[in-house]
């Protein structure tokens, strides 16, 4: 056995070539990981403390809620809907976008926002109606 494994064999050269083709592959993964994880902490670096943010995971969930704390590899959300607090991880995250207002499930532009030009035609048709009538007796 010493003999095999001594000197310049086959086998410690193979074992040797196969461990330094193994070492990029391994640092590949890890660095396209840590990759995303830094560009998801430097995008939530941007928002202050209770900022209302929409995160997807990798596992197709979604969260919204207001923004914690922010720690080197994970960062604290408070969830809208149960006010709990979940910490999560950079590298679970695949998007994150600023929220908007959230009021509950199903809420969405047209259900809580009016335009204010919208009354201010309803008004003025309204007086423009009073004065026809008032014209035409």
């Amino acid at each position: 056995m010493n003999a095999i494994l001594g000197g310049k064999s086959i086998v410690r050269l193979v074992l040797a070539w196969t461990l330094v083709a193994m070492v990029p592959i391994c640092q590949a993964q890890t660095t396209s990981l840590d990759k995303h994880a830094r560009k998801i902490h430097k995008y939530l670096t941007r928002y202050s403390t209770g900022t209302l943010v929409n995160v997807e995971l990798r596992d197709g969930s979604e969260l919204t809620g207001a923004l914690d704390t922010l720690a080197p590899a994970s960062f604290t959300i408070t969830d809208s809907d149960n006010n709990a607090r979940e910490t999560q991880l950079y590298s679970d995250v695949t998007k994150v976008s600023k929220g908007k207002e959230y009021i509950g499930e199903g809420s969405g532009r047209s259900h809580h926002f009016q335009h204010p030009w919208r009354a201010a035609f309803v008004g003025v048709f309204a007086a423009g109606a009073a004065a026809t009538a008032y014209e035409v007796r």
